[in-house]
């Protein structure tokens, strides 16, 4: 039988196409125009927040209402806190590369904020830089939000007979033993053994009430790892693959990673390595004696970081750690800037992101539909 003979050349070109990882069927991704969709996605994205927040809020007050009709007119904050994320100036989320590359601007300031887990980090130059640090926390919605829903300051200054019957009322017997024990009842069942058996019963009481007259009921998924079953009301919001997200980000970063780490090793950095995207300098700082955790860590990430110096400062030297920081935080920007690192990592970071959310565009916009139905909904019980 006579077979096509492939020629030389195009030998070699399909054996170079593979050991370089490409493949003449699979081109390389074009970008998207990102102005093009950043208002369409920031829009959708903060009105998803604000249905969230909304329903959250109507929720809270058909609850109460139900409660303060029992007597009940303090509540827990907890109970009814809208833990929505804040509304954003662009739908990008947080990239991998925030930790470990500050503008240099930033890292001359604050290094990569390890410092804020000293002892004194506080009250270091009568608090301003911590201020700083609570403000990037709030500006990245990483903060507590506010626990100050209308009559909920006393709560917990009750007795514990008056907060268990409140909580009974809120969402009935079984949910309230198994959920606040402490406070009194007939607590958790136990074993033979006398251990306590955990569970997860549906609500009763106010809040059965309300998800049947908003949302028509209550479901219930079984959870096997858990061996019980979860219970849910509201849709699901869509959520798109975040793992392909974080892939496609580290495959359009990966040439410019090695640019980087040869400007670090230039300025006697040597020893870093790349992890799922990022460099991680919290561990590194914390290995080197700088807080008791690493204030940003991955625990599969190894030792991907030089080891700790020998003339790191003295524990208790809050300034000497500030300074070793900030020399550290400086050299990662400058080098993130000479590299072409930063601009070539917030590229891939938009593209990825925008591929993310145009993926679940469509869904996202009628899960909002739904939503706003039982916004509608939960209206009209409160002016009833």
């Amino acid at each position: 039988m006579l077979r096509k003979r492939i020629g030389t050349a195009a030998i070699t070109a399909l054996t170079l196409a593979a050991a370089s990882g490409c493949s003449w069927f699979e081109p390389e991704e074009e970008d998207l125009d990102f102005e093009a969709h950043e208002d369409q996605l920031t829009e959708m994205y903060n009105e998803s927040i604000r249905l969230i927040e909304e329903l959250d809020a109507a929720e809270a007050r058909i609850v109460q209402t139900c409660l303060e009709e029992q007597g009940f007119t303090v509540h827990p904050p907890e109970e009814f806190t809208s833990w929505a994320e804040a509304e954003r100036e662009s739908f990008v989320d947080a990239p991998p590369y925030q930790w470990f590359m500050p503008t240099a601007e930033e890292a001359a300031y604050r290094g990569f904020w390890q410092w804020t887990v000293l002892d004194g980090a506080e009250t270091y130059e009568d608090g301003e830089m911590h201020a700083a640090w609570e403000e990037y926390q709030a500006a990245n919605g990483w903060g507590e939000p506010a626990l100050e829903q209308e009559g909920t300051a006393d709560f917990h200054s009750l007795d514990t007979e008056d907060q268990y019957d409140w909580y009974v009322a809120y969402a009935g017997d079984t949910w309230a033993a198994e959920n606040h024990p402490d406070l009194g009842g007939p607590g958790r069942k136990t074993d033979a053994s006398g251990s306590e058996l955990y569970g997860n019963p549906p609500p009763e009481g106010c809040k059965l009430e309300m998800i049947e007259a908003v949302y028509g009921g209550l479901k219930g998924a079984e959870n096997t790892e858990e061996a019980w079953t979860e219970w849910y009301f509201r849709p699901e919001q869509p959520m798109g693959d975040w793992s392909a997200m974080n892939e496609r980000y580290e495959e359009r970063t990966e040439d410019a990673e090695g640019d980087l780490l040869d400007c670090l090793s230039d300025r006697g950095r040597d020893g870093w390595e790349f992890f799922e995207g990022a460099l991680w300098v919290n561990s590194y700082l914390h290995e080197s004696g700088e807080g008791e955790h690493a204030l940003s860590s991955h625990e599969s990430s190894g030792t991907r970081w030089p080891d700790p110096p020998g003339d790191a400062p003295e524990a208790d030297d809050f300034e000497g750690w500030l300074a070793f920081e900030r020399d550290l935080a400086v050299d990662f920007a400058e080098c993130g800037d000479e590299s072409g690192f930063r601009g070539a990592a917030e590229h891939a970071w938009q593209q990825a992101q925008l591929r993310y959310y145009l993926d679940i565009e469509d869904d996202t916009y009628a899960w909002q539909d739904e939503m706003r139905a039982h916004l509608e909904q939960a209206q009209e019980v409160i002016g009833a």
